[in-house]
């Protein structure tokens, strides 16, 4: 099975198979099945859901069989400064990211990152498979880099052990609890490239042209 797996953005092959509802309702059922405990205050709804992947759809991507069954994914978001700084003091739940408070990461610029999270299927956590997902992520950042679109920072709000594992040993720095459940991790993303993707020099030196800052990126 592992032969066939592939990993893909929603546009325009997943539409094929999946409107933004029926996405959604696939990333919840495997948000549920992995996250033990997590609540709906937690997770949002599906209806929430839509109209931010609609707003902003390159800024996850999924890992999808030869029949486009999604078995993982990633997803982040490019909060306004009003809510990033609610989630970095650790006062937001998931279910408060709305349209409305996120770029669509169409315009060149600079924005802050929130990443939500990184899902597998259970029987495909510790795979080669999983590992192809997780590395896709710089694939992603090259790409929006190559349009002009950069990060400053990105943080996280860590919720399973297997979160806090995944962003301590990304190099992330704990900033806060959450109020309601979690762990805020952040750091600047320049910082996050250099020790987490440093055979990435094609998306190095994007990032080092935008910043000015060839000494840390080389």
């Amino acid at each position: 099975m592992l032969k066939t797996l592939a990993i893909v953005p929603y546009h325009p092959f997943l539409s094929r198979k999946y409107s933004y509802g029926s996405l959604l309702k696939r990333l919840i059922y495997l948000d549920y099945a992995n996250m033990e405990g997590i609540t709906k205050e937690e997770e949002g709804t599906q209806d929430n859901w839509v109209s931010v992947f609609e707003k902003s759809p390159y800024s996850s991507r999924y890992l999808v069989d030869a029949n486009l069954n999604i078995l993982g994914y990633w997803h982040f978001v490019a909060l306004d400064e009003e809510l990033f700084k609610k989630a970095k003091k650790g006062l937001m739940l998931d279910n408060e990211i709305t349209a409305d408070k996120i770029y669509s990461l169409e315009k060149k610029g600079r924005y802050k990152m929130y990443f939500v999270e990184t899902v597998t299927h259970p029987g495909i956590t510790n795979t080669d498979a999983a590992a192809m997902l997780n590395e896709s992520f710089y694939d992603a950042v090259y790409d929006f880099a190559r349009s002009g679109i950069f990060f400053t920072e990105r943080i996280t709000n860590a919720i399973t052990l297997i979160a806090v594992k995944r962003a301590i040993d990304f190099g992330m720095k704990f900033v806060t609890k959450n109020t309601y459940r979690g762990s805020v991790y952040s750091m600047k993303m320049t910082d996050f490239l250099l020790r987490n993707a440093s055979r990435r020099m094609d998306l190095f030196r994007l990032y080092s042209n935008e910043f000015h800052d060839r000494h840390k990126l080389h």
